[in-house]
């Protein structure tokens, strides 16, 4: 196998995810943890850059690691959790998540081992991958450009509609 720069900055960036998973789940700080969770998002984002998936490498970044982690601190924060620091940081099925965690290894390996090619990427006529940024564009504001809008729409009714409930319970 050659070894290129792209090769090595996947490798680098699926072993800095592995890492930062396993960080996030055994750090005792939950601020801590999230820190770690963002390093994961940011570094799954560059796996989908380097795989031309610029439009979920986006998401990833806006959506995961900009609002749902800052959600999850929020909430981290704002619960007072002093009797989590008295109980043992792992329960007693912490070998049956081990050996979960080992054979979805093992089983992504015998994967890996068992395909003979890379998987064929679909293309347009021109020659670029699907699937770009370029493309979702065109899809949503070309002839799903209605659906999308009615979409935007429905969501805005359900935001106002939590937000008035909300309103006159706490009123």
């Amino acid at each position: 196998m050659d070894s290129s720069p792209a090769q090595a900055a996947f490798y680098y960036m699926a072993v800095v995810s592995v890492a930062s998973a396993l960080l996030a789940v055994t750090r005792r700080s939950p601020v801590h943890s999230m820190l770690w969770v963002l390093a994961l998002f940011l570094h799954v984002a560059g796996i989908f850059l380097l795989v031309g998936a610029e439009f979920l490498a986006a998401v990833q970044v806006i959506v995961y690691a900009g609002a749902i982690l800052i959600f999850y601190l929020f909430v981290v924060m704002l619960l007072d959790l002093p009797g989590e620091a008295a109980r043992p940081r792992f329960g007693r099925h912490w070998p049956l998540a081990a050996i979960a965690g080992v054979s979805a290894v093992g089983l992504a390996w015998a994967a890996r081992l068992g395909e003979l090619g890379s998987p064929a990427v679909g293309q347009t006529a021109g020659g670029t991958p699907l699937g770009g940024v370029a493309d979702i564009g065109r899809a949503l504001l070309g002839p799903f450009a209605l659906p999308f809008e009615l979409a935007s729409v429905v969501l805005l009714a359900a935001i106002v509609g939590a937000v008035v409930l909300a309103r006159k319970r706490s009123g």
